[in-house]
């Protein structure tokens, strides 16, 4: 069986055009953006704002909390 193909990667992208996939760095804020429409979320270590005001690179979360956040919503979650 084929993996990551074109048909699977195409549809992901289908399925989260036009929505919005939110940075999250919790469970919590993960079940309420899911709870307002959110396609997606990205689980990152801090906020934009945070990483852009210390003028930092953007970091995924840690294992710990990815893993959670899978286990909370029903939506793609992105790290």
């Amino acid at each position: 069986m084929e993996t990551g193909t074109w048909k699977v990667k195409t549809g992901l992208a289908q399925m989260l055009k036009g929505g919005v996939i939110m940075d999250i760095i919790s469970a919590e804020q993960a079940k309420i953006a899911e709870a307002a429409g959110a396609c997606a979320v990205m689980a990152l270590e801090r906020v934009p704002s945070d990483i852009r005001a210390a003028g930092g690179v953007a970091r995924m979360a840690d294992l710990s909390i990815i893993e959670e956040v899978i286990k909370t919503v029903s939506i793609p979650v992105m790290a």
